[in-house]
């Protein structure tokens, strides 16, 4: 079965609510917007690799190519099963370290983990096409989301907050390109279990990283550069400034629902990769069962332990690089081993 390209759309913002964006912040403040565009040129590289893999792969599934090569096959399928669960892992703890902090404060944190963890496997168990016909149905309420946040921070945005222009290194730039593309492109690599090509995912892609960039001059233009290295979760804090019709507030936590999107079906592609790559043979009772330690495990090491999540949270770029590097070289050469068979 094909990924559809909503999936895509989903896949590319999904580690930015919280950690990306201040990942991308951090090293070049205010001219972090450049760094941001040069990432996505990068970051259209490592998307033109993803789709050589997998025109090259043809309609045969991954757990299937794996399979052709019984040693080198097996050591990259540990590898893929290691990055699922590494964006799964990354996924939970940043939806429950978000719902903490500002929507459920006072709830136990295992009983927000439980609901969410109940809808990811039963997304999972419906497979690919169930996925992608929820993301495709996800995506137009997503885009209009975007679309309000970003038109709502308008009357808030001021040009000086940009002034001087380029007055960092090329160096933090760098940084911030460098992050920016790696954490863009991780969540995508679980494209690669779609049969053939996905239709328009250069485009979509693109589409998804624009709205990341806009947000990210957005946050500048509202918070200045200050500010925007100061809160933790800034894409939410700069929602808080606004009010519907000058007197509805807490309009916040309807404009962050397109987050929380990203977050739901990047963890169903990521269990689902897992569930397809581990043995079939009671995979369901498996999956279920590695998701529920999962869910305790991150409900005991983060709770409310700053310390752990600051460590977790810096790993992220190094991580973000390290694991498409990983997986590429040995996808490359199989396909290229299936193909000249």
């Amino acid at each position: 079965m094909k990924i559809n390209t909503s999936v895509v759309y989903f896949l590319t913002r999904a580690l930015f609510l919280g950690f990306g964006l201040s990942l991308t912040f951090y090293p070049s403040g205010k001219d972090s917007y450049i760094g941001a565009l040069i990432g996505l040129l990068i970051g259209l590289l490592i998307t033109f690799i993803y789709n050589y893999i997998l025109e090259k792969k043809g309609n045969i599934t991954l757990k299937e190519l794996f399979d052709r090569n019984k040693k080198f096959g097996f050591i990259t399928k540990i590898l893929m099963i290691i990055a699922s669960f590494i964006i799964l892992i990354y996924v939970l703890v940043i939806y429950k370290i978000f719902v903490v902090s500002f929507l459920l404060v006072n709830t136990p944190e295992i009983y927000i983990l439980i609901p969410y963890i109940i809808l990811i496997l039963a997304l999972t168990f419906k497979g690919i096409k169930i996925i992608s016909r929820v993301a495709s149905c996800l995506l137009p309420i997503s885009i209009v989301l975007v679309i309000s946040s970003i038109f709502s921070l308008v009357g808030y945005f001021e040009v000086i907050n940009f002034l001087p222009i380029i007055d960092t290194t090329p160096l933090n730039i760098f940084k911030s390109a460098i992050t920016f593309a790696g954490i863009s492109t991780l969540p995508n690599i679980l494209i690669l279990h779609s049969k053939g090509p996905v239709k328009n995912h250069i485009l979509t892609y693109c589409l998804s990283a624009l709205t990341l960039i806009i947000a990210i001059i957005c946050i500048n233009g509202v918070f200045g550069e200050v500010l925007v290295k100061a809160f933790r979760f800034p894409e939410y804090m700069v929602l808080k400034q606004l009010k519907l019709l000058n007197f509805i507030e807490k309009v916040e936590n309807i404009l962050s629902i397109a987050w929380c999107f990203d977050l739901f079906i990047t963890a169903s592609m990521a269990t689902y990769s897992i569930k397809e790559l581990l043995p079939p043979k009671n995979s369901k009772i498996t999956i279920s069962i590695v998701l529920i330690i999962i869910m305790f495990v991150i409900s005991k090491v983060f709770a409310q332990n700053y310390i752990n999540e600051l460590r977790i949270y810096y790993a992220l770029p190094y991580v973000a690089v390290l694991i498409p590097i990983t997986l590429i070289i040995p996808l490359i050469y199989l396909v290229r081993k299936k193909t000249n068979n």
